[in-house]
């Protein structure tokens, strides 16, 4: 299902783009699909692995870095510890950010952020990118998809059509 909101989100976006701010749907009195990624963050900071994952659908897939959880145990099982550490060490800055709303029950989190900090020794100066697919059932939105990508602030990349290489 995650796969298939993604795809959504893909051919979509043009058409459905909105500001951060953008209300809920009419009616809507649960926390919001952006409340859920801050509280994902925050939980991470605050190395609450098991606030972080009960934020996650069962069946959430996160790509990060070229690397992929399929599962939420997958990601306690793995990545979580070192995306806790990562943001303990580090500050977290939203740049930029819209929300995508898919429906009612639907909704992608895009958004544009500096990471700055330090981790295993290591200086970390990052603009990163990260979109999340949420999904409501009943009261609560769950993340289904996560997408993380990042590179070094010293050098905005260009887009391919820009670059001479």
């Amino acid at each position: 299902m995650a796969r298939n909101l993604l795809l959504c989100v893909v051919l979509a976006a043009p058409l459905l783009a909105a500001p951060a701010w953008a209300a809920a749907p009419a009616g809507d009195q649960t926390p919001g699909p952006v409340a859920v990624v801050d509280a994902f963050h925050a939980a991470l900071k605050a190395n609450d692995s098991n606030g972080a994952l009960k934020l996650l659908s069962v069946n959430v897939t996160i790509f990060e870095q070229g690397f992929v959880d399929q599962t939420r145990a997958d990601y306690a099982g793995g990545h979580i510890t070192a995306d806790a550490a990562f943001a303990q060490g580090t500050s977290f800055q939203v740049l930029d950010r819209r929300i995508l709303w898919l429906g009612d029950n639907a909704a992608c989190v895009i958004s544009k952020t500096r990471t700055q900090g330090n981790f295993q020794g290591h200086a970390i100066d990052l603009v990163g990118t990260e979109s999340m697919v949420l999904q409501r059932a009943g009261s609560s939105w769950s993340i289904e998809h996560i997408h993380w990508s990042a590179h070094p602030a010293d050098g905005e990349l260009k887009p391919a059509a820009e670059d001479k290489h």
